[in-house]
């Protein structure tokens, strides 16, 4: 008898199980038809309500309410009546239109309900299906089953429960509770039973060795798609356990020999299936669930088992995804286009969204079978495939005028990624002739290895350029489809000149990029003839571009060194004029583009300290290769300013005044030192010092009457510069009390004045300007800065005056140090009086400033150091000089207050005198 226990429990199971489920659920639905019931009753009776006051006549009172129990207060008292003045003689109001049919919406679910009907279900079909299970599991531990018929039972209770689920869905009840609510029993129970299937299914290909792998694979495929199918009665959850498991199989079942013909037809057809789920019942995280799946297993198989006589059926395979996915948009309400080039994602409807990633991840994957494939011609010609697919669906559907991105930007890449061979040219040689050495280059144009590479360049800029051509006419936005047919073949041919010529001047190239400009010239006379067409100016503007872009190319080809970047940078004049002309707004940001890249070439890049320099100072390289720039900028920003002015013409505004900066640097660089590498001394460093503060000081003064953000900056940028080159370097580190270099023998005129002098009265003006401004601190730095500047100029003199050029040679004698004790008393004395003069405060306490130096020096240091008369004479001139300073104070700063007379007396009232 107790071994009959184990088969009555498993039939128990299986012939009780799904009928107590299915009872349980029925009482449950029931109480819920009970309360749908009631509210379809109240609804009638409010809608006979509204029917009878449209028609004029009284309308049935309503049901009585249940009584009160007593503890419940009583009813409030009616309203008082209406005042005289509203009384029945009043005429009626006119009758209101038919309300509008009204909507029954769902109560929303209490927490228990929630918990009763929604979780508690499913909690309860992942129960079953565990027990199903541990019910298995025990029969292989009592050791009752054969695992033909463990693997069997399996499989039938899983679709005893699909049944179930089924049935019980269209029981009544079920279909009411549906009605107001998304049910939730029977696809929890389908939900099991799929489960179920796939698991036996599963266990006798794995764990028994019950099946082949071929008929697993094929069970476990029906299932799967059965789930799929069954979605569209029983919901997305049943649509996504149905997704993932038939994305899972191929994982789960392998072979020794996998056929990629057989998985990527499978994985299609499973595609095309979740995707038709998606497009009968818009349930989208299905569809993004569908995209991942089809897009994760060409890269496993990419990693794994790729062969070389895949790539025709990946290459089939990742077009039909896309087009797919392009498909599942039709038939949903599609936006007006928007008229920005960047729209936020998140604003982007589903179904383009989905395209635009399904574009991005077809573009990727044909990306990689290029390289995988080693380039052969079949993965080729799949991406010219997917390039000319997305042409046409963006040409087809407005709001996807921009899909063809991905395909050019995976087309950029490859070209730019290719790995070609190392060309070594084997042709070339040297032939001399009575004394002339000259050298033959017999070779082809082009290498025959690289003949591939450059064919393959050509077609797909063929492709871009006609595609976007032809795409323009009667399209929404053709200056987007101008645009793609102008950029694309200027890119690649960049692109294919930097691999194969390695940037080299080759005159070869410059003519095709001339011919390039030649085509985008006649594409922009034929646009010019419809510009009455709206959108017309844009497409106009872009061959403009295109034109621009390869001229400059055909510069760079053609120049070398500095003319390249002349030759770039003058496109911004072109563009700015074109822009002036036409209009269009995309021409600033590709200025901008332009405009960076001169810039990191002639200000980040230190190679062009290489560049050769032939001639003098004035006829030499940077005069064309910072100059033309300077003009060209400068020349943009003010066309650019005239239709408005933004962060556009800041920046070109910026790069003027960055390029005629560093002309001016250069050239005295260039003029010291004869080169740009040589050591930086104390001459080039004044120099220097005076053009940024002279360039600083005209900026400041200029900002009064055209206040530009590029003028505010620069002077505060120019100003600090030469600031602080003037304390760290010509100051401290090379001061030529200490460096050695020689300041030349004549004095005043001589380096100390271009050291210090000259940036001092700089410093005065800056000071003088800052202070009629209402700059206050400016005026102090500047002001303090200018009088240090004469007071280390003036000591150095001193120093030149007895010791010549070389001021670190030689010691300091009595003489010498009298003499700095005069120089700054001198110094002081002419402060003071200048002070008293203008009635500037700042001056004589710099002038107090100066004497107590003096005295600091005379006691701390002369008292000692000083003999004879020379330390007489110290102390007298030093005493003197005070007694005169403290004269001037008294006399002029803080003279005596003469008191005011007294009234005279008057006679006391009444006295005569």
């Amino acid at each position: 008898m107790h071994e009959l226990i184990p088969w009555i429990l498993v039939a128990s199971a299986i012939l009780l199980g799904a009928p107590a489920l299915s009872i349980w659920a029925i009482v449950r639905a029931t109480r819920t038809r009970d309360e749908v019931a009631g509210l379809r009753t109240e609804f009638a009776a409010l809608r006979s309500a509204l029917s009878a006051r449209d028609a004029g006549l009284a309308p049935s009172p309503p049901p009585p309410p249940p009584p009160l129990p007593e503890t419940e207060t009583a009813a409030p008292p009616p309203p008082p009546p209406l005042p005289e003045t509203e009384t029945a003689a009043s005429p009626p109001p006119p009758p209101l239109p038919p309300p509008p049919e009204p909507s029954v919406r769902p109560p929303t679910p209490s927490l228990e309900q929630r918990f009763t009907s929604r979780w508690m279900v499913w909690f309860g079909a992942a129960t079953v299906a565990l027990g199903g299970a541990f019910l298995v599991k025990y029969a292989i531990d009592m050791g009752l089953l054969s695992p033909i018929v463990r693997c069997v039972l399996g499989f039938v209770l899983g679709a005893a429960l699909v049944v179930g689920g089924e049935w019980l869905r269209r029981q009544p009840s079920q279909r009411a509770f549906a009605s107001v609510g998304a049910a939730q029993i029977p696809p929890a129970l389908t939900a099991a039973g799929i489960a179920l299937m796939f698991v036996s299914v599963y266990a006798a290909f794995a764990l028994y060795g019950i099946v082949p792998a071929p008929v697993a694979f094929v069970l476990m495929a029906l299932v799967a798609l059965a789930a799929i199918a069954l979605s569209l009665l029983h919901g997305p959850s049943i649509a996504f356990l149905g997704i993932l498991g038939g994305f899972l199989t191929p994982v789960l079942v392998t072979t020794q020999t996998p056929s990629a013909l057989a998985l990527f037809s499978y994985l299609l057809f499973l595609t095309a299936a979740g995707l038709g789920v998606v497009r009968y019942r818009a349930w989208w995280p299905i569809a993004w669930l569908t995209l991942l799946g089809a897009t994760a297993w060409p890269l496993l198989w990419f990693t794994v088992s790729w062969h070389p006589g895949d790539t025709p059926i990946l290459a089939i395979y990742l077009l039909a995804v896309l087009a797919l996915f392009v498909l599942v948009r039709h038939g949903f309400p599609v936006p007006a286009p928007a008229d920005s080039w960047l729209t936020r994602f998140g604003a982007v409807p589903h179904t383009d969204r989905l395209v635009w990633c399904a574009a991005v991840a077809a573009a990727i994957l044909t990306f990689v079978l290029v390289r995988v494939d080693g380039y052969g011609a079949v993965s080729l010609i799949a991406l010219a495939l997917l390039g000319a697919f997305m042409l046409v669906v963006a040409r087809r559907e407005a709001n996807l005028d921009l899909l063809a991105l991905p395909a050019l930007v995976a087309t950029l890449g490859l070209l730019l990624s290719w790995h070609l061979p190392e060309i070594i040219n084997q042709y070339g040689y040297v032939a001399g002739t009575a004394g002339w050495r000259y050298e033959l280059d017999l070779g082809p144009i082009l290498p025959p290895t690289l003949i591939p590479y450059a064919t393959v360049c050509a077609g797909f800029a063929a492709l871009f350029a006609a595609g976007g051509f032809i795409g323009l006419w009667g399209a929404p936005r053709p200056a987007r489809w101008a645009a793609v047919s102008a950029v694309a073949p200027a890119a690649v041919l960049a692109i294919a000149y930097g691999r194969i010529a390695a940037f080299e001047i080759d005159f070869a190239w410059a003519v095709v990029g001339v011919a390039l400009a030649a085509l985008n010239v006649a594409a922009a006379e034929r646009v010019a003839r419809h510009r009455a067409v709206a959108g017309m100016d844009g497409a106009l503007a872009a061959y403009a571009l295109g034109a621009s872009l390869a001229l400059g190319l055909a510069s760079t080809m053609a120049l070398e060194q500095a003319w390249l970047t002349v030759a770039l940078a003058l496109q911004l004049p072109a563009l700015a004029w074109i822009h002036d002309k036409l209009g269009v707004d995309g021409l600033r940001r590709v200025a901008l583009a332009v405009a960076a890249v001169v810039l990191a070439r002639l200000v980040l890049n230190y190679r062009v300290l290489d560049y050769p320099l032939d001639g003098v100072p004035g006829l030499d390289w940077m005069i064309y290769g910072y100059g033309v720039p300077a003009l060209a900028f400068w020349s943009a920003a003010r066309r650019f300013r005239r239709l408005a002015d933004d962060y556009v013409v800041t920046v070109l505004e910026a790069g003027a005044l960055a390029f005629g900066v560093l002309l001016v640097t250069l050239q005295i660089r260039y003029w010291v030192a004869g080169d740009l590498t040589g050591s930086y001394a104390l001459l080039e460093q004044s120099l220097q010092t005076i053009a940024w503060l002279v360039v600083a000081y005209g900026l400041y003064r200029g900002r009064q009457r055209n206040p530009r953000p590029v003028a505010d900056w620069g002077w505060r940028v120019l100003a600090s510069m030469a600031a602080t080159q003037i304390v760290l370097l010509q100051v401290l580190a090379d001061n030529p009390l200490w460096s050695g270099e020689a300041v030349g023998s004549w004095p005043v005129f001589n380096l100390l004045a271009l050291a210090y002098g000259a940036p001092a009265v700089l410093g005065f003006l800056f000071s003088r300007a800052a202070r009629r401004n209402g700059h206050r601190v400016l005026a102090m730095i500047s002001g303090v800065l200018a009088l240090v500047l004469i007071f280390v100029e003036l000591s150095l003199e001193v120093r030149r005056a007895f010791h010549g050029s070389l001021l670190d040679v030689g010691a300091t004698g009595d003489g010498e140090w009298y003499a700095y004790s005069v120089a700054w008393l001198v110094y002081a004395g002419a402060l003071l009086a200048l002070a008293l003069w203008r009635g500037f405060a700042a001056l004589r306490y710099a002038s107090l400033a100066i004497v107590t130096l003096t005295v600091a020096k005379v006691f701390l240091f002369d008292m000692s150091e000083l003999t004879g008369l020379y330390r007489a004479l110290s102390f007298l001139g030093l005493g003197l000089c005070l007694i005169g300073i403290g004269y001037l104070y008294q006399r002029y700063v803080f003279p005596p207050k003469t008191p005011a007379p007294a009234p005279p007396l008057s006679p006391p009232t009444g006295t005569t005198p």
